[in-house]
């Protein structure tokens, strides 16, 4: 189990960060990686928190996600470890913020907490007040496979782009964290690019998980999970996708028992 990963975290940005100057590429880069776990603050304007227990958190997991996302919907590049999923006002309330969030808050809740034969319902995961608390001391590491900032979007061909050059600073990283779940939010015009990097340069074995419609991924060599998932701003309805997800999660942690016998 890798310790220090917040500076081997740095380390890898070092690398990011020269490589994008050579490219010409630096303007505006994003720092990511395992979320912190430390207090949370509100100052100008905006919530944010520092470094906690994070490491020992992730170390001890019984279950690790990654979430990988294409790249950073803002103006200018920040630390993504510091992110709450709160909305950007003092007197927050977890009901109110982004779908990106909400999402992510549903999504990872069902992920840690799913079990065979006890799969968290749409009622609980959509209750903002367990998932919201639960998202902000979860062991989670989000990554965005493009560090540089960007728009509401990106096409296909540049993602791409990034995926090849950057990809051995992105590989460090994602085998950095040896997570159990990896969750790619990359799935638009039937595929998904980022799973697909997944596949092509560190999970090469995996298979489809049957009766999921093509949710999840499994690797036997590993025993890890990849899900192959919207964006989580995708423009589907929250009750859909997660009865869609949750469904596909029960189905796999069934095959994965009677297959391999297993209990993931």
């Amino acid at each position: 189990m890798e310790t220090n990963i917040h500076r081997k975290e740095e380390a890898i940005q070092s690398v990011w960060l020269k490589m994008a100057e050579a490219n010409s590429d630096a303007e505006s880069l994003c720092t990511d990686g395992l979320l912190f776990r430390g207090p949370i603050s509100y100052a100008d304007g905006y919530w944010s928190r520092k470094k906690g227990e994070e490491e020992t958190l992730w170390r001890n997991a019984p279950r690790k996600l990654l979430i990988l996302t294409k790249d950073l919907n803002d103006d200018e590049g920040w630390d993504v470890r510091q992110e709450t999923g709160r909305y950007n006002e003092i007197a927050f309330s977890y009901e109110r913020a982004i779908s990106f969030y909400k999402n992510l808050r549903m999504w990872s809740y069902l992920m840690l907490k799913g079990e065979i034969g006890n799969i968290p319902s749409f009622k609980d995961a959509r209750n903002m007040n367990i998932v919201g608390p639960f998202y902000e001391t979860a062991p989670i590491a989000r990554v965005n496979c493009k560090k540089q900032v960007g728009g509401g979007s990106i096409s296909d061909t540049l993602l791409m782009q990034y995926l090849e050059t950057y990809a051995e600073p992105l590989m460090q990283q994602i085998r950095l964290y040896d997570a159990d779940i990896i969750y790619c939010c990359g799935f638009s015009n039937d595929r998904n690019i980022i799973m697909d990097f997944v596949w092509a340069h560190y999970l090469t074995d995996l298979e489809s998980v049957p009766n999921t419609d093509g949710w999840f991924y499994y690797s036997p060599s590993t025993g890890k999970l990849v899900v192959n998932s919207y964006h989580p701003s995708a423009r589907i309805g929250y009750e859909e996708t997660y009865y869609g997800l949750a469904d596909a999660y029960g189905e796999t942690l069934k095959w994965i028992k009677e297959k391999y016998n297993k209990t993931f």
